[in-house]
């Protein structure tokens, strides 16, 4: 499903609520064409503020991939929501929403619609009421509906600030600021959370054997502080866990059934965020 289809359009029109006596409206204006999916994204906040963004998607062999199957939705953030969406990030005392840009993005495909993808998903979202500065705190974050937040930063660019990554999955998305980053536990905590992701006996023994030693190889260089090599070996990750995909060794689809786990796509998630980290202690703005 690579070739160009014609375009489906969506706004969604709400009527939404602030301090002023005057009712702003808020919409999502969704685009899909082919493999691709752009959502623009102004929602109204108190006042005359109003909250503008683009989120886009890039699927991998995509499979009922339409607006009401997608299941996209956007919201604007409360005092409350925001104290339980910091609850749930990595590190509460440390990451906050900026009540410059305190907007969550839902993706919540239906079961019943049959949208599925294979590999990871691309993930691209561009805050337009941020500024860029090189070295930039802001993160992008994603939590199955209600659960903890994952960094899944895979690069953070100007754009106002646009940010990238890649999952396996759903379900929320969030801006998050991370005030104090401290990227040598990051990574330490990320290659752990790689090695649990390679322990699943759903991945056959060539893949487990395979990407072991490229993460392995990986980690000694990180600890020997080459951050370089460090983050080669997690591009030859990258290129074996592309190679080995399939259901009897590295399972790498996704449903809207959440019958299957996307290994694939979760593994090069973490490889992404990994390189992101490794990059800046490499000194990569």
């Amino acid at each position: 499903m690579r070739g160009l289809h014609d375009a489906i359009i969506k706004t969604i029109a709400l009527i939404g609520l602030s301090c002023s006596v005057t009712a702003v409206q808020a919409s999502i204006v969704i685009t899909i064409t082919g493999r691709k999916v752009k959502a623009e994204i102004s929602l109204p906040g108190p006042g005359a503020t109003t909250y503008d963004s683009d989120f886009e998607l890039e699927f991998d062999n995509p499979q009922n991939l339409t607006v009401a199957c997608l299941g996209l939705d956007a919201d604007v953030l409360d005092a409350g929501e925001i104290a339980a969406v910091t609850a749930r990030l990595p590190d509460p005392a440390n990451m906050i929403i900026d009540p410059v840009f305190p907007v969550r993005i839902t993706v919540e495909p239906p079961a019943a619609c049959g949208l599925a993808f294979d590999n990871d998903l691309d993930v691209q979202w561009r805050a337009i009421d941020l500024v860029y500065a090189a070295g930039s705190p802001y993160r992008l974050m994603k939590a199955p509906v209600a659960g903890s937040f994952r960094d899944i930063t895979g690069a953070v660019s100007a754009g106002s600030v646009r940010v990238r990554g890649s999952t396996g999955g759903f379900s929320e998305f969030v801006f998050v600021k991370d005030l104090n980053p401290d990227y040598t536990p990051e990574a330490t905590a990320l290659f752990a959370q790689l090695n649990t992701r390679l322990s699943d006996p759903a991945l056959s023994a060539t893949v487990k054997s395979t990407l072991q030693m490229d993460a392995d190889v990986s980690r000694a260089a990180f600890v020997a502080g080459n951050y370089t090599a460090a983050i080669a070996s997690l591009n030859d990750f990258d290129l074996h866990a592309s190679a080995l995909v399939g259901d009897d060794s590295l399972p790498n689809r996704w449903r809207s059934l959440r019958d299957l786990v996307d290994h694939e796509g979760e593994l090069i998630s973490l490889s992404d965020s990994l390189k992101f980290t490794l990059g800046r202690l490499n000194g990569v703005p």
